[in-house]
């Protein structure tokens, strides 16, 4: 169901100004991922007592569309409550997920009045049928690629792997679900060694070097991946509005800060550098 710009020729409540009440979410919804599923939560709230009447009667019902384009998935869950809880199997959705909720006609509604409907409609009454629509109480949408449980480790956002060809060079791809650090082949090998990128005495080295140049060439680049809905971009959007210590919970990027916001995203890579190292040089000094 796509709301935007309808019209109808009764009043909705949530739609422009046709009907005078609150309405939305009472708190933001949560999405609880579990071994084979997803867990939505949610709470809707409204001060209008003409639907709330139809709801409590039985003549209405609260609803919540789910619709997926990557794997067609469309279902609608149904509430008498404004409270909503559900479960969706986690190989159901993949990329991004789109909630609606709304509130519906169950049967025809003869001679339907809101006393709080906007001037406009004084005077009249109207014929409501089945599944006419009463109420829009808002939208959200999240990314069912997102590791959102896991978006502070560089792993959920970017990954090292081998360049195939004959490069010299380190190659950055942004144009991925995961930013891609691509390392010439030998010195891949090199890398893949126990003794080096599986040794977590060098993780801070690794994050200082490789991980922080790669965030810091994908932000200057964000806004462009972000309307693509790279997974890499989606993960860390997600990250600056949740953590206000981020970014003031914006995602906007100012290109003057970027350097300030990818040390803020990795954690001070540069101050666990430098502390590593100098473990590492107590020890080599002690041996």
């Amino acid at each position: 169901m796509k709301l935007n710009n309808l019209l109808l020729p009764h009043p909705v409540l949530g739609q422009a100004d046709d009907i005078n009440s609150s309405f939305g979410f009472k708190e933001s919804p949560t999405i609880d991922i579990k071994q084979s599923t997803y867990q939505i939560e949610f709470e809707i709230e409204h001060d209008n007592g003409t639907i709330a009447d139809l709801v409590r009667v039985n003549k209405a019902i609260y609803c919540c569309e789910v619709n997926c384009a990557g794997t067609l998935f469309r279902e609608i869950f149904t509430s008498k409550d404004p409270r909503f809880g559900f479960e969706i199997p986690r190989t159901s959705l993949r990329k991004r997920v789109d909630f609606q909720v709304f509130c519906l006609a169950l049967e025809d509604i003869p001679n339907y009045y809101n006393p709080t409907a906007h001037p406009d409609f004084s005077g009249f009454i109207f014929e409501l049928e089945k599944a006419d629509l009463l109420g829009v109480f808002g939208a959200f949408r999240f990314n069912a690629d997102v590791q959102y449980h896991k978006l502070k480790a560089a792993s959920s956002f970017l990954q090292i792997i081998p360049n195939e060809g004959d490069e010299e060079f380190t190659k950055f791809v942004l144009d991925d679900s995961k930013i891609q650090v691509k390392l010439p082949k030998a010195l891949y090998e090199k890398y893949k060694q126990d003794y080096i990128g599986k040794k977590r005495e060098f993780a801070d080295i690794i994050h200082a070097s490789l991980v922080q140049n790669a965030l810091t060439i994908a932000l200057f680049n964000f806004k462009e991946h972000l309307e693509r809905e790279n997974v890499w971009a989606v993960s860390i959007q997600h990250r600056l509005l949740s953590e206000p210590e981020l970014n003031n919970c914006s995602d906007h990027v100012d290109p003057n800060n970027i350097p300030d916001l990818v040390q803020k995203l990795l954690g001070n890579p540069n101050k666990r550098m430098i502390e590593q190292l100098e473990k590492l040089s107590i020890v080599n000094q002690t041996d």
